[in-house]
Parts: C-alpha cells; structure tokens; sequence
C-alpha cells in the first residue's frame, strides 16, 4: 500500500515534470548556474527559483541546502547554502513549500537540513505545514526539536499545545524557552499563568529571554515584571527588564529606569541611559544630573511626540578603535587569518601589527577594571581562557597579548564560530569584533544567516557585539555592520 507520504512525493514530483516548457528551459539555466563555483552565479540561480516559484525550483534549492561538502578550490559550501535558505525563504507558491515540509521527513541522517527547513516553515507561517513540525518535537537532534517547538508558534498550530506544554520543562534551556515563546504566540490568555511561573526559572538565560515573550505577548504585564526583574541576581534579566521599560511610555517606567542607572553592571547603567535618552528627550549623562531633573519634573513631565534624535554626548574614558569601552565584562575577538599580514594603510604598519597594538594599548588602561578573555579566529578559534573570562592584572594582560601573538594562523575566517563560542560565557555582556573582511567559512557565513541565529542566542546572552573592519571592501564592511546592528553595537572601519 502507498503512505500518505509516498503519494505527497509522487504528487510533487509529478508537478515538477509537468511544469511549462518556459519554466523548464530556466530551470536547467538554474541548475547550470548552481553548479558554477563563483558566487554571483549561485545568487543569479537562484533570483530563477524564486521568480519560478514552484516545486521544481525548490528541488534545486533543497539540493544546494543539503550539500555539506565544499567545492573544492573556490568558496566554501556555506556560501551557498545561506543564499540558498534565503531564496527558499521567499517561496510563496503552496505546493513548493509543501516540498520543504516534505524535507524535514526525508533526511533522516542529515540533522543541519531538517532543522534549516523547520526553521523555514515558521516563517511561511502555514498551520498547512504545521504537522510535521509537531513530528519533529520528536526529533533525535535537539537543534531540530529547538526549530520545531519555535516555528509552531509562529504558525499558532493549536494542535500543538499538549505537546509543547510538555516541552515546556524540558531540560534543555533553549527548547523549553522556545516552547514557552510558542505556546504564547498561539493563546496568551490561556498560557500566561505559566509564563509568569516560568520568570523563575533556574536559568538566567531563560529568564531573560521570557522577559521578552512577555512583553511581546503581555503589554499589560510588561512593566511589572520588569519591574521586579530589576532586582533579579544575573544581569541579563536586568539588562532585558530595561529594554522592556525603555518601550513603556508611563512615568513608573522612567522611575525604572532612573533606578538602574544604579546597576551594579555598567553595561546595564548604559541600557538605561540610552533608554531615558530616547524615551524623554533629555540629554543628562549622569545619573545624578537625571535624579536630580526627574524629582524635579516627574509631576508635570509629557512625554514627547514622535521620534527622538540621540546624539553621542562625552566618550568613555577608554575607547576600542574609537568605540566606548564602558563595559565590565568584554571579550575581544581577533582575526588571525592571513589577510591581517596586509598594510592597515591608516596605521602604516600591518593589520595584524595595529590589532596587537590596539588590544595591547586598551588592557593596560584597563587593568584592574576588567574581566575579559579573547578569542582568535581563523578557520578555528583558539580561547585565551578555556574556562571563561578572568580579571585583567599585569600577569594576565601580557599573557592575553602574546596569545594573540602567537596564534595559529589561518587562510579563511569563521566568524560564526568564534561569536558562538563567545556566546557560551554568560559573564560577558560585550563583546568586540575585528576582521579583515567578511566570513569566509563556517556553518553561516553571510550576514543573513549569522545575524538570524546571532539574534536566536542573543535572546538568553544580551551581549553587544561592536565590530571593527580593517578593509577597503565596502560590501565587506556592510557584513560586519549588520552583525554589529542586530546586537545594537557600533561599527568602525579602518582602511
């Protein structure tokens, strides 16, 4: 007898070979393009497979997806893939995203492009496609179960409730979290008990990141708990409470923030300044001079129509390449590939000689006041502290300088690798990027993909990922921009 399955196959397929003969001829142009190694050539196929839109040009995408070997003396493979995702990302057609639901059954044996097609159908939002999801909760890799539980939500498949109610006190953080956020998305009323029992989670992390669900799903709740958050034992649910608050236009709420100006993490301080600038109007820099101006004001205070213009008042008294060093816990992620042995023409030395210098220079007036690790990247990352940032002294700075100095040098960049590595210490609240140019290599490369799942981490970290380009490259330069924009970090450049 045929499965249910078996004749959802046979169906697409059929409607791949009966597509018209137009299609055809610009589906082979297609196929042809994806096998060219240049880049420009994998984006040309596959602008064709968006503008077809069918079953057939998902086929091909899928193909390009799920390849894990790299081409061999061009780019790597993950080049390809993340234009690939972002193509199969713009299917409308509802047949062609069936073929993407149909994937996530079909390969059992390759984990990454099942949990990449999960992760496609939450942002079709098709409850049509939903039921393989559910499938997947039960998936033997927990990045699957993760993508799962979070795209049902966004597809508010309330077939899934029982399901994710169970997945909501898993042990892994990140799912339990996910099924939470999901539940929420699919009925809020009906689940905000739980959510409000899960602000106590055990993990700061989660904390954080359902501090956000519920301002995204509870508005009216969103201020007090905050509220409370304040006062929570890990920073990172502090740092989130602020960002809640900032987008609270009540006068409760700027006393909220007023209070954790006080914060004992600067970083949070920092969120709360940045959030009474752009909530108020006012241009104070201290938190005396805002204390001062709010018991003053608070009686008769409006808040402000329309959007508020921030403009940088006084620096920080250290700067990374020009960018405020106000944080207490930072990491400093130095590329080691061999680009860094070009000219750095601003600084007429080499990129690899500026960086050392700069890390050098910013330690040593940092000493005593920073707890901090590095990191250097090529095609691995190398950690000067394997068991997590340590307090910057005389004996660990000059270790941390000729770690970098003596690093394991490398021809391509993984970026990815080295920010998920970063994101793991839940210490660091901030965090300084520098590169010779864009990604080169790993499991995302190009910005769309790292920034979607630098976001997804971010979530349970809050880190601020400042990034520093030491290229010409404009479309370089963009990459590391977008990266440092999603974490809402600064970037510079340096020719």
């Amino acid at each position: 007898m045929t499965t249910p399955r078996r004749l959802v196959l046979l169906l697409l397929a059929f409607l791949a070979w009966a597509a018209p003969a137009t299609a055809q001829g610009d589906l082979e142009r297609a196929r042809v393009k994806f096998s060219e190694s240049p880049e420009a050539s994998c984006n040309e196929a596959a602008a064709i497979c968006v503008r077809l839109n069918n079953v057939a040009a998902v086929e091909l995408m899928l193909e390009v997806l799920r390849s894990m070997d790299d081409r061999g003396g061009f780019l790597p493979q993950g080049h390809y893939r993340d234009i690939a995702w972002g193509a199969l990302g713009q299917i409308t057609d509802p047949y062609a995203r069936k073929r993407v639901e149909t994937e996530i059954l079909a390969h059992k044996s390759n984990a990454w492009t099942r949990q990449w097609c999960a992760e496609l159908l939450g942002i079709y939002g098709d409850r049509d496609l939903a039921g393989t999801l559910l499938k997947a909760l039960g998936d033997k890799d927990i990045g699957v179960r993760r993508a799962a539980a979070l795209s049902l939500g966004k597809c508010k498949y309330t077939a899934a409730t029982k399901a994710l109610l169970a997945e909501a006190s898993d042990r892994d953080e990140i799912l339990r979290t996910n099924a939470l956020d999901a539940l929420m998305r699919i009925d809020p009323a009906a689940n905000r008990a739980l959510l409000l029992r899960s602000l106590k989670d055990k993990d700061g992390g989660v904390r954080c990141a359902l501090l956000a669900v519920v301002a995204q799903t509870l508005p009216q709740d969103a201020e007090a708990v905050s509220a409370v958050a304040l006062d929570d034992t890990d920073w990172r649910p502090r740092a989130q409470a602020v960002d809640n608050l900032g987008a609270i236009r009540t006068k409760t709420a700027v006393d909220g923030l007023i209070r954790a100006l006080a914060d004992g993490r600067p970083t949070v301080g920092a969120r709360a300044q940045q959030r009474l600038l752009l909530l108020t109007g006012q241009k104070h820099r201290s938190r005396p001079t805002w204390e001062a101006w709010w018991r003053d004001n608070r009686e008769t205070f409006s808040f402000p129509e329309g959007p508020v213009e921030v403009k940088a008042g006084p620096g920080a008294t250290v700067a990374y390449h020009g960018i405020d060093l106000s944080s207490d816990h930072a990491a400093f992620l130095i590329d080691v590939s061999d680009e860094m042995a070009e000219p750095l023409k601003s600084e007429s030395k080499s990129k690899r000689e500026a960086a050392l210098a700069e890390l050098g220079k910013v330690l040593e007036k940092l000493e005593g006041r920073l707890t901090f690790n590095v990191f250097c990247y090529a095609e691995k990352t190398e950690v000067f502290e394997e068991e997590g940032a340590v307090e910057l002294s005389p004996r660990s700075r000059k270790k941390a300088v000729e770690f970098v100095d003596k690093a394991t040098r490398g021809l391509q960049k993984d970026i990815w690798r080295a920010l998920s590595l970063m994101l793991e210490d839940p210490n660091l609240d901030t965090a300084f990027l520098l590169s010779s140019g864009e990604p080169d290599m790993g499991t995302y490369v190009h910005w769309n993909r790292v920034t979607w799942h630098l976001a997804d981490l971010n979530r349970f970290r809050k880190v601020t990922i400042h990034t520093v380009a030491y290229t010409d490259s404009n479309w370089y330069r963009e990459q590391l921009e977008k990266i440092a924009e999603v974490t809402g970090g600064e970037s510079r450049s340096f020719e």
